[in-house]
């Protein structure tokens, strides 16, 4: 860590430690008290159903309509048949992080748009988070974001995670996060749909699907409690080593290109990011943050080199270099040269090791 990175943690010490006196009484329960929780394994990884001639697809769609841009998006990656979603029980993870709008927040627009489409495919549909600790209740945040009327408008059941069961899993590769509690509804869920916010995060760098992850694990294991460890990117990336989402749609129609998690600068990027390998598609997602050169904590290394991608194909949860993916890039916008500039450097940038 860097001198600044350390007294930016300590920053964070001094104001996170007193707000947990005006902390929910919930949550100073769950950081007191740790719940019983049953031993169980780790999910198995299961082989990416997205994929061309062997390699990894990242699907990048630009629009303003989000049900076509997702219609679209899935048509590219090959449709939803070979995840076989009729009568399954299908968890949707958004990031609810508080009660602010997008980019803290995934869209509620986008959220309503992937819950009917798993139910035009069959399957029954949970839409689930658990918020930044000192934004608890996550039921309230649900709420106020709009993220709750969006799934339940449309027939989906909606849970704050900390409020219901754990399971403790020890994934035998982790050496940073080696036992920690993961909610249990996304344990038993039959498919895991991760459902980020594109954004720049002050300690984590950024925040897309790896990161997104966290919010499924207990309070007591998550890196913010731990916020002066130089661990923050390991930790995230082992974290994910207890269930595997079988589709990532990332959130990049108003996304975050500074600051960060809970505020930030936003950026109307009108994108939306499709892949079955977490690890290829928050690739994209910081070459995407890079091309608009306002977030220095990416800079300074390839997009290979972040350190959370980075764990995370050494711990074999994805790809490890460019030649293991593919990125297919389609706007629904004719005649955008931006967007088209800007797919160009977001390319360069993900292909180059």
């Amino acid at each position: 860590m860097t001198r600044r990175d350390v007294l930016s943690r300590f920053a964070f010490g001094l104001t996170f430690l007193p707000a947990l006196a005006f902390a929910p009484r919930a949550l100073l329960w769950s950081l007191l008290f740790e719940p019983d929780a049953p031993l169980v394994s780790a999910k198995p990884l299961l082989p990416n159903p997205f994929t061309h001639d062997g390699k990894a697809l990242v699907v990048m769609v630009h629009g303003r309509d989000q049900a076509a841009m997702l219609a679209e998006g899935v048509a590219l990656l090959g449709g939803m048949t070979s995840l076989a979603l009729a009568g399954k029980r299908v968890l949707v993870k958004p990031n609810v992080v508080n009660n602010r709008p997008p980019p803290s927040t995934t869209s509620p627009k986008v959220v309503n748009a992937v819950v009917r489409l798993i139910q035009t495919a069959g399957g029954e549909v949970t839409v689930a988070d658990s918020s930044g600790m000192l934004r608890f209740p996550t039921f309230e945040n649900l709420s106020e974001t709009g993220v709750r009327g969006a799934a339940e408008s449309v027939g989906a059941r909606v849970l704050a995670l900390e409020e219901h069961p754990w399971v403790r899993v020890q994934p035998p590769s982790a050496t940073v996060a080696t036992s920690y509690l993961v909610s249990r509804p996304v344990y038993e869920a039959d498919i895991f749909l991760n459902l980020p916010v594109v954004k720049t995060h002050q300690f984590a760098h950024y925040s897309c699907s790896l990161k997104n992850l966290v919010g499924i694990v207990h309070p007591r294991n998550r890196p913010s409690i731990r916020f002066l460890s130089g661990q923050w990117h390991d930790r995230i990336a082992e974290l994910n080593l207890a269930v595997h989402p079988h589709l990532t749609i990332a959130d990049a129609t108003t996304m975050m290109i500074a600051g960060g998690p809970t505020s930030g600068t936003p950026a109307q990027a009108n994108v939306l990011l499709f892949s079955g390998d977490r690890v290829a598609l928050d690739a994209v997602a910081v070459a995407l943050i890079r091309s608009y050169g306002a977030w220095p904590k990416v800079e300074g290394k390839t997009v290979w080199a972040q350190r959370q991608i980075k764990r995370a194909g050494e711990l074999g949860l994805g790809v490890k270099e460019p030649s293991q993916m593919e990125l297919l890039v389609r706007s629904l916008e004719p005649q955008d040269d931006e967007f088209a500039r800007r797919a160009d450097t977001v390319r360069r940038d993900v292909m180059s090791a």
